[in-house]
């Protein structure tokens, strides 16, 4: 359980706000809307005013007017947040273009009276309007680039983007916030100091693992019988890997009752994966769910013999954290950064990433596996403990108080202390 906690001796009251272009309810854009959403109201509860700056895109419908004046007149867990409609919620969702034209124009008015500033993503246009406003008001911020500084896809784009305001967002920020190595590597090579990487890794809600739900309702409601479950949990999208995972599948004929849930909504690779599958002769050994809430996921991770993140890259995949926190064994793809933040337990295994072989092989031996379930068991209390929402709002707090507007008045951005946090 969260726990509600007053300041520390030293730690004064903060304005705090954020720009993000997607917030609560919008968790069909995966972690980053989640993150945030974590960090905000945990701040709340640590005594700091938290305002959230974002769109009313909610995925692939825009969030409901009732729905957002609730919000907006009442606040959410004391978190004051303020919705603007975007152009387009196609260009939003199927294009990540985000367009909230009036608070592109107006975002001043939200930032003029706040302490510090985070920017959750990087290569958007709300990140531009709030870095030259945030400029013009001498107003530091930090930037959660959430896994975005790698140019995979739309290179061209990308790069038109970093040489017209990407390098001066970077340059000005007072800090980065980097999720694992990989990400801090990604800052590195656009020429942030180390001094100005701030390690942070992303939390989970510990709450929905303290106290799990029986196994067998996720698999009563898909009608899986006596299937051996394999779970990815995610968008369904190129960097994703799943079709790595469809192909490592249809070479492990030795667990005939194998059987892979595919969770998650449609980010433009449903069509390709189901043909894929087709293609293969394994459709029958595939359920597709589409979205599934918060109880949903913990349901299907319970009723599931392991998790599998075959992901191309991904700076911080949060399932593995949530595999774990269920105490279920993960197989994760090199190129996830969460590997060195989990000593080398029970609980994770890496094959190379894109081999479908390495895989196969990989998942084949978790899956004949005698490992005592207190390993897991072990690991499970190390993920609940360390990657709290409240333990890594007091690391977010200790940024956030040091780049603060009375102390940045007193130091340039470029000398903020080396700060970092392991677990």
């Amino acid at each position: 359980m969260i726990e509600c906690c007053l300041l520390g001796t030293g730690t004064r009251r903060m304005r705090i706000g954020f720009i993000i272009p997607y917030f609560y309810p919008a968790f069909e854009y995966g972690g980053t809307p989640r993150v945030a959403y974590e960090f905000a109201r945990c701040l709340v509860r640590r005594g700091h005013e938290v305002t959230v700056v974002t769109t009313d895109s909610g995925g692939p419908k825009r969030i409901g007017k009732d729905t957002i004046a609730t919000i907006q007149d009442n606040g959410l867990e004391g978190i004051r947040i303020f919705y603007y409609p975007n152009l387009s919620n196609y260009l939003a969702y199927e294009q990540r273009v985000f367009l909230p034209l009036r608070l592109l124009q107006n975002v001043s008015r939200h930032l003029v009276s706040l302490d510090v500033v985070h920017i959750h993503e990087f290569r958007c246009l709300l990140s531009v309007a709030a870095h030259s406003a945030l400029q013009r008001l001498h107003i530091p911020y930090v930037l959660s680039p959430h896994g975005g500084l790698q140019r995979l896809g739309k290179v061209r784009v990308k790069s038109l983007f970093d040489r017209l305001w990407g390098q001066e967002i970077l340059k000005d920020a007072a800090a980065v916030c980097a999720v694992s190595d990989l990400e801090i590597d990604d800052a590195r090579q656009f020429g942030v100091e180390d001094k100005r990487i701030y390690l942070l890794p992303n939390p989970i809600n510990d709450d929905h693992y303290r106290n799990l739900p029986e196994q067998g309702g996720f698999i009563r409601k898909w009608n899986l019988g006596n299937k051996r479950l394999v779970l990815f949990l995610g968008r369904l999208h190129w960097i994703k890997g799943i079709d790595v995972l469809i192909d490592a599948i249809r070479l492990i004929e030795e667990i005939p009752d194998l059987h892979v849930v595919i969770a998650g909504p449609d980010d433009g690779a449903e069509e390709a994966l189901r043909a894929r599958a087709v293609h293969r002769k394994i459709m029958d050994k595939i359920t597709f769910t589409g979205f599934l809430n918060d109880f949903e996921k913990v349901q299907a991770l319970v009723d599931s013999e392991v998790v599998v993140i075959p992901s191309r890259r991904e700076s911080f995949p949060g399932t593995a954290l949530e595999a774990v926190a269920a105490a279920k064994p993960v197989v994760l793809s090199s190129m996830c950064g969460i590997v060195n933040w989990i000593p080398g337990r029970a609980a994770m295994t890496v094959f190379e990433s894109e081999n479908v072989y390495d895989l196969a092989r990989k998942l084949k031996t978790v899956l004949q596996s005698r490992s005592g379930p207190q390993d897991l068991l072990n690991t499970k209390d190390l993920v609940l403990r360390e990657f709290s929402p409240n333990a890594l709002a007091a690391k977010a707090e200790t940024l956030y108080q040091s780049v603060s507007i009375s102390d940045f008045r007193l130091r340039k951005l470029g000398e903020l202390e080396t700060r970092s946090y392991r677990c």
